[in-house]
Formats: C-alpha cells, structure tokens, sequence
C-alpha cells in the first residue's frame, strides 16, 4: 500500500487522525503539531520505501532505524508542545492510569508485534511468501498467542511463563521441515516476555 504515493497518504492520515485522537486531550496545541508530524511521517516512510532494501537483513535494520526516527520525532513533538516532563504520568483515576498503563505493552504487543513478525520474516526469508502473515488468520492466531503470553508474564508468577512459550514451541515443531520457521514465533515470545518483564 505504501508503494504508492495514494496509499503512503493513506497510510500518513490514519496515522495522524488516530495520533490526534490519542493525544488532543492531553497535548495543547496538537492542531498544531499533528500536521507537522504527518508531513515528516510521510517524508521518512517514502524515503525508506523508494531508497531502503526490500528483503534481507538490511530490511530489518532499515526497520528498526525508521522505527527510532518515528520516536525520536514524536519526542520533539512532546519537547516542541511544552509538555512538562517533571510531571508524574500517573496523575488521574487510578483506574484510568492503570488501563493506559497496560494498553501500552497490550497494543505494542498485538499490532506493532505483527508488523515486527512480518519484517523479521521478510528479513530472514523464514518463508517463500512472507506476507502470508498478514492474512487475516495467521495474524490474528499469532496476535492471540502474543497476548495470551504477555497476560501471563504480566500477572501470573515465573512459574507460570511457561505457558505462555508452549504455542511457539509446537509451532517450531510442527514446522521443522523449515528450519527458519520457527523464528517467527520465538520472535512473538520474545516480544511478548520482554514487554512483560518491562510492564511487570
């Protein structure tokens, strides 16, 4: 979708009407910022379609760099806004700090991690037709196993984690006529108990 310059708008508004939904109770002037940001989305996203590496290794670099640029533009957005940065975040009902809390791994961990899944795929050719994965079944069974795992990390004991590795390791067993196979899943484990762990 984003090879085109239709589609990469497409992509730049959701990603700014949502960002502004997110963020408009919270960031003065983000009538302001939101555009600006969009603009530089859109910049950054065509650059690394037109000009980065497609498959292999360097595709999953060029990945993580765009990721890094997204972040390191979203924090200057925060710095430009005058957000003051000494301020506790847990400040509101307790139940709402809690939700917003949680939906950061249980967000990060359903959408970012299948979209992570796929670039580790794509990068390491775990597959003929890495985009199999986002069909809507694979992405969805490996989205359900990414929360099963972090719901287990998060609130059961250690002695319980292992539950949350069993669909990776019968995935990895099932597919050992492809010895890369098994990457995707222990990519979602690995996503999944490292959020946990920084969550818990």
């Amino acid at each position: 979708m984003k090879r085109r310059p239709v589609g990469l708008a497409v992509h730049t508004l959701i990603h700014a009407v949502v960002t502004a939904l997110v963020v408009a109770p919270i960031l003065p002037r983000w009538w302001v910022i939101i555009p600006g940001l969009s603009v530089v989305h859109y910049v950054v996203d065509g650059l690394k379609v037109r000009h980065g590496p497609a498959r292999g290794p360097a595709s999953l670099a060029a990945f993580f760099l765009d990721q890094l640029v997204h972040l390191n533009i979203l924090a200057a957005a925060v710095l430009l806004a005058g957000l003051p940065l000494d301020v506790p975040v847990a400040s509101g009902p307790p139940a709402l700090v809690a939700m917003l809390y949680y939906a950061v791994p249980y967000v990060t961990v359903t959408f970012a991690g299948a979209i992570i899944v796929y670039q580790v795929a794509l990068a390491l050719e775990t597959r003929a037709d890495p985009t199999e994965l986002l069909q809507p079944l694979p992405r969805v069974l490996g989205m359900f196993e990414r929360l099963v795992t972090l719901t287990i990390v998060l609130f059961l004991p250690a002695l319980w984690w292992w539950v949350g590795a069993v669909a990776a390791v019968v995935q990895a067993g099932t597919n050992h006529r492809q010895p890369r196979r098994w990457i995707e899943p222990a990519t979602g484990l690995l996503l999944a108990l490292g959020l946990g762990l920084l969550f818990r």
